[in-house]
């Protein structure tokens, strides 16, 4: 199955009898760069309510909706579950959390019920379902304190929050993890923590890597240079540079902390600008021995990226396997093998 700009396709099974209905499409999720196996299932339950089930195959997550009673208050949320190595985990989210993309998906399953003149109380359930996540998503967004800015790359953001101080010191929250999905779009459920130390013009990437990330630092300043590395991506083999962690800069813009979430398939780097770095990072996935993993060489000329501008090329310090990393044109045609 595909779908274009103009047209979606579903494979429906249907028991009218006892209304139960499924909905399964495959597509291409621009916004995240990847493929998605989606079946969406709404079944009238015998106290006359509806249930409705979103499941994703291909990342193992799935979003039953329910209700709950919090505080004394009756509240409509969904309840996430992850299957994993070790089994199912599972949260509760509320409604305004729900990832963009199954938003987006809900509205054209409503769209194809009105189509196929599918049960009309199936049809006014789900469009209720979408009014109050849009409405809850709205007041969400209002009572926010970060605030995110796109990049030129599609799936590359960065997140500012607010850092406060005294002569202590300061505190900042980093992110709030449902607050990384309703800012970009992305379903992201963090799955391992990572740290780097570095010294001094240390040059790390520009790594490829099967898993979403979302990158701070701790201490120090870096300027972070990404390259999409996605085939299917408008902006493939473009670069963005961003600077993270605490200092000025060589413009002299001051840079006071902040996040940046990077989509699977942008490769990262990093140049160290202060005497010393710490580097933290978030990822969707856990590292295994077997991992597939990539690297492009940050000095192939034909990417252009001003690392001497920053660091004089005589100080500048990479590993070995960085240095033997092939060119960008070379990794593309490795895509293809």
């Amino acid at each position: 199955m595909k779908n274009t700009n103009e047209q979606v396709f579903y494979e429906v099974a249907e028991m009218p009898e006892s209304n139960r209905y499924w909905l399964r499409r495959q597509f291409w999720d621009a916004a995240s760069g990847k493929q998605r196996s989606v079946t969406v299932s709404l079944e009238l339950l015998f106290q006359g309510d509806w249930s409705l089930r979103i499941e994703e195959r291909r990342s193992s997550v799935y979003w039953q909706l329910l209700t709950l009673n919090i505080d004394g208050e009756e509240r409509v949320v969904f309840e996430r579950f992850v299957r994993g190595k070790r089994g199912v985990k599972n949260d509760y989210i509320s409604l305004g959390y729900l990832p963009r993309w199954v938003t987006k998906e809900l509205d054209l399953v409503l769209e194809e019920m009105r189509r196929r003149k599918m049960d009309v109380g199936g049809r006014r359930f789900l469009k209720d379902v979408l009014h109050r996540i849009k409405r809850d998503r709205k007041e969400i967004k209002s009572k926010l304190t970060a605030v995110v800015e796109k990049t030129g790359i599609g799936g590359l953001f960065k997140i500012v929050s607010q850092t406060r101080g005294d002569e202590r010191g300061s505190f900042r929250e980093v992110v709030r993890f449902p607050e990384v999905e309703l800012l970009t779009g992305y379903d992201f459920i963090g799955k391992q923590v990572n740290h780097s130390h570095s010294i001094y013009g240390t040059l790390r990437g520009l790594h490829v890597e099967p898993w979403a990330k979302l990158v701070t630092v701790i201490s120090g300043l870096a300027a972070c240079v990404f390259l999409d590395c996605r085939p299917n991506s408008k902006t493939f083999g473009k670069t963005q540079t961003i600077y993270l962690g605490f200092g000025k800069t060589p413009d002299g813009e001051e840079v006071k902390g902040g996040a940046i979430f990077v989509e699977q398939g942008i490769a990262n780097s990093f140049i160290v600008l202060s005497d010393k770095l710490d580097y933290s990072y978030v990822v969707d996935d856990l590292w295994t021995p077997g991992t597939a993993t990539y690297a492009v060489n940050p000095m192939d000329p034909k990417l252009e990226i001003p690392w001497t501008s920053w660091v004089a090329e005589e100080k500048i310090i990479r590993s070995d396997r960085d240095i033997a990393s092939p060119g960008f044109d070379e990794f593309v045609k490795s895509l293809s093998k």
